[in-house]
């Protein structure tokens, strides 16, 4: 009989440069050496908030202020279960240091310069570390397969480091070649390529992971066995879903009127904001957004936007 699942809160402190706080594990520990998030059990009688303010304050010597509850999941180690519950603190007072004996520092979490990573955090390190731009391939409107080749190059050298390569039209051998071609040239930016397709498909072109449409979301039972699972998303229901089947972010649209949804009305900036204030995962705008709308996005609470409009 399986053992049931230790409950654990974890905090994220980010600094206004983007760092997260993280800690080391002591000798004393289990994993020991291993970077992790602040954080530790939810005592009997406690809420998982409770035990994020109280873990943070035993470990770094930081008073939460504002605190909010975003990514839940589960992890499985060799010995133990866990369910994680992770929270924002938006406000602290005090300065980290490791009151338990354990080094602390302030790390980039889309390149972390610590190793090695607990492997319980890792996948909500690399939902921080999302870029503000989520690129999506378009061949019609660029020209055909080699146009967008030919400017993808000068996009990864002014920083994109997310694209989704969305070609409905082409046959599935033909996608895959080409998001492979992707592949190889942003590798060596450090760029993750998702492929809107099948997982098949992903494998064989040595990609990141999958990005599933709304409708693909709705059928889906289990989250597929890739890296990175993005989903699209146009409603407060669709996000439960994304979450419940631990999607690491979503695309909520239409924002703003777009010919790509004309059957469905904008939900406007502040319709994304209500959207983005319950969801338990990051989100990016999409739909009659650009590059400058990314400023209004992460007002809104997006990480940023999607856009087909990148070269």
């Amino acid at each position: 009989m399986r053992s049931a699942p230790i409950d654990v809160a974890v905090c994220i402190v980010r600094a206004a440069d983007g760092r997260v706080l993280m800690a080391q594990r002591t000798a004393r520990q289990l994993s020991a050496g291993y970077w992790e998030l602040p954080g530790g059990k939810v005592d009997p009688g406690e809420t998982p908030q409770q035990a994020a303010v109280r873990e943070l304050a035993e470990e770094t010597g930081l008073t939460a202020l504002s605190v909010r509850p975003w990514i839940r999941y589960g992890h499985e180690f060799p010995l133990r279960r866990l369910r994680l519950f992770f929270f924002r603190v938006d406000q602290w007072s005090g300065s980290a240091q490791g009151r338990e004996g354990q080094h602390v520092a302030w790390i980039d979490p889309a390149k972390p310069e610590v190793a090695p990573i607990l492997p319980s955090v890792e996948r909500v390190l690399a939902a921080l570390g999302l870029p503000d731009l989520y690129a999506v391939t378009d061949s019609y409107r660029h020209g055909g397969p080699d146009g967008v080749i030919a400017g993808l190059p000068q996009a990864l050298r002014a920083g994109l480091r997310l694209i989704q390569v969305r070609e409905p039209d082409m046959a599935p051998d033909q996608r895959v070649l080409f998001a492979r071609r992707i592949a190889t040239i942003a590798e060596p930016y450090g760029a993750r390529v998702l492929l809107a397709g099948s997982a098949l498909e992903a494998r064989r072109a040595g990609l990141n992971g999958l990005h599933a449409t709304a409708a693909e979301l709705r059928r889906t039972t289990h989250r597929p066995a890739v890296k990175i699972w993005l989903a699209s998303c146009h409603d407060g229901d669709d996000l439960r879903v994304a979450e419940e089947l631990g999607a690491d972010a979503a695309v909520i649209s239409p924002v703003l009127p777009s010919k790509a949804h004309p059957d469905r009305p904008a939900i406007g900036w502040d319709g994304l904001q209500r959207l983005a204030a319950g969801a338990r995962l990051p989100v990016y705008a999409q739909g009659g957004v650009s590059r400058a709308s990314i400023p209004e996005a992460r007002r809104a609470g997006a990480v940023g936007i999607t856009s087909g409009d990148w070269l």
